[in-house]
């Protein structure tokens, strides 16, 4: 390990920008950051790694002057951008940019969709979003300046935004959305870009892409630093990798590309193809030679009425003891399928959803709940008996509750809102949070949480109802190999008695209990396969 030694009064040389001398940082006056001594020099680009709960997110925001040293036993923190150290974090902010998916789940707070209501906040265009990183906010507080306009302009060609200056925000995809957070991050020409878990909720293309680009500005001199729990998303231009545990710095060496490189492999097993005879058959079958959880036929969806069709005459069955794999694109119609298995939208005229045949019936058709003699009494209804994760739901998810709370607002398919438990569902949470190693967190605030325990948080939230299907849509984005692994072992028992289905841009995260995949291109279903065992 380098452990940088120096005197608190010792002059810095050239070329280092930041020094840490046994930094210790306590929040909520508990220990977070143990004795840490780092430096960074020009020409370094680091990665950060460690498993959720590390201190990574609080190192970040320790270099850009968000958090400070313990006032006690703090240690040292000394800048050096302008060759005059200073303890003082004061401009910090103006030189080191950062880009994370937490920042854009604060982008869809600000501005978008209110939970539960229609209600829509003026929509900011990308051009706005790109303009903020000049008046260091989230918020439009002013008009720019002719020269502010001109250099919001020339950023958005920089990174290849332009001809999507004036989208709204919500319009964007994913990947243009993360890209745009980029040109907002560089517009200040930084001189260390920040990236936190960049590549969450990408497709493999966006994700390619996205990483070329910052590898193009690592390249033509502005320093970076990154976490990531996939470590085949490391930049090549990544000179040095760092690894937290606990608080404490576990290791710093310099990166050797080939040894860093962990290719990741899929299953050897094989796909049949469903034809179309096989689906349309599937879906006629019989409720009782066949329960099903999800019976939908000839639906076409649009997210609101009068505008433009998202998802085309879908027709697609999941019967009981079936776990499917969904695969496709941003923007291909994934999200849309999902909300409407979870009654949040239905069917155009001549379209059906049927759920959960054996213990309940629910159809929406022509647009209309059709109440049958055991039919749900509402959406709420539906939605809890389906356990729900996904980056879009974590934005959504902004009440200050601890962990405790927010996996108890399981029973109830709630946000923010909690009814009294009984004993049995006092004893359900407590037995969900030491299966998820989460009582550590019982009595913490979600919205103090790194990204990776936020989402571990709400995976435990989905099971413990026990619900009759569990949707996971990149619920795998943001946790560490560790933890991935020791959900995959819960999911395996889970799905005994509970139907999976798992979205995601990763292939290699397919689960062994998956029987079946589907991809989605461009709002229709391109393909059903079934998993061939090898």
């Amino acid at each position: 390990m380098r452990v940088e030694q120096a005197s608190r009064g010792q002059a810095l040389e050239r070329d280092v920008l930041i020094r840490l001398e046994g930094v210790n940082v306590a929040l909520n006056g508990q220990r977070v950051l143990h004795d840490v001594s780092w430096e960074l020099r020009r020409g370094e680009n680091w990665a950060v790694l460690g498993p959720n709960g590390a201190g990574k997110s609080t190192f970040l925001r320790l270099l850009r002057g968000e958090v400070w040293p313990a006032p006690a036993d703090g240690g040292v923190r000394l800048y050096n951008f302008d060759g005059r150290p200073t303890a003082s974090p004061i401009g910090v902010k103006r030189r080191m940019a950062i880009v994370s998916a937490e920042q854009q789940q604060r982008y869809l707070r600000v501005h978008g969709r209110k939970y539960g209501d229609d209600f829509h906040a003026p929509r900011i265009t990308a051009r706005e979003i790109v303009f903020t990183g000049l008046l260091d906010s989230e918020l439009v507080t002013r008009r720019p300046t002719p020269a502010e306009a001109e250099r919001v302009t020339h950023t958005l060609c920089a990174v290849g935004l332009d001809a999507l200056a004036d989208v709204p925000f919500d319009k964007l995809s994913q990947g243009q959305l993360r890209k745009t957070l980029i040109a907002r991050a560089l517009i200040s020409q930084p001189d260390v870009l920040i990236l936190d878990e960049v590549g969450v909720g990408l497709d493999a293309h966006s994700r390619r892409a996205l990483l070329d680009m910052i590898q193009q500005v690592a390249e033509q001199g502005t320093q970076v630093l990154m976490t990531s729990h996939r470590r085949d998303e490391l930049l090549p231009a990544i000179t040095h990798v760092m690894e937290l545990k606990h608080g404490r710095i576990a290791a710093v060496r310099r990166r050797e590309t080939a040894a860093e490189h962990h290719p990741m492999t899929g299953s050897a097993d094989a796909w049949q193809p469903l034809d179309a005879a096989t689906i349309v058959r599937r879906s006629q079958a019989s409720p009782r030679s066949s329960p099903f959880l999800i019976n939908i036929t000839n639906a076409s969806v649009a997210l609101d009425e009068g505008s433009t069709v998202v998802l085309h005459d879908v027709t697609w069955r999941m019967n009981e003891g079936e776990h499917w794999m969904i695969l496709g694109d941003n923007g291909v119609g994934k999200s849309t399928l999902l909300r409407l298995i979870l009654g949040e939208l239905w069917p155009a005229h001549g379209g059906k959803i049927e759920r959960f045949s054996r213990n309940a019936q629910t159809t929406f058709q022509n647009g209309k709940h059709n109440a049958t003699s055991n039919s749900f009494r509402n959406v709420w209804e539906i939605k809890k008996r389906i356990g729900y994760v996904s980056c879009e739901f974590q934005a959504r998810y902004h009440a200050d509750l601890t962990a405790e709370q927010v996996v108890a607002s399981g029973f109830f398919a709630s946000v923010g809102w909690l009814q009294p438990l009984t004993r049995a569902q006092k004893r359900r949470v407590q037995e969900v949070l030491d299966q998820f190693d989460l009582q550590p967190l019982a009595k913490r605030s979600i919205l103090e949480m790194s990204y990776g325990q936020a989402r571990k948080v709400l995976v435990a939230r989905a099971l413990v109802n026990k619900p009759h299907l569990l949707i996971l849509d990149e619920a795998f984005d943001g946790l560490d190999a560790n933890f991935r692994a020791g959900l995959t072992t819960m999911l395996e028992a889970i799905a005994r008695h509970t139907g999976i289905i798992l979205v995601t841009h990763h292939p290699a995260d397919v689960l062994p209990c998956i029987t079946h995949r589907m991809v989605i291109a461009h709002g229709q279903i391109k393909s059903q396969e079934r998993r061939i065992r090898s």
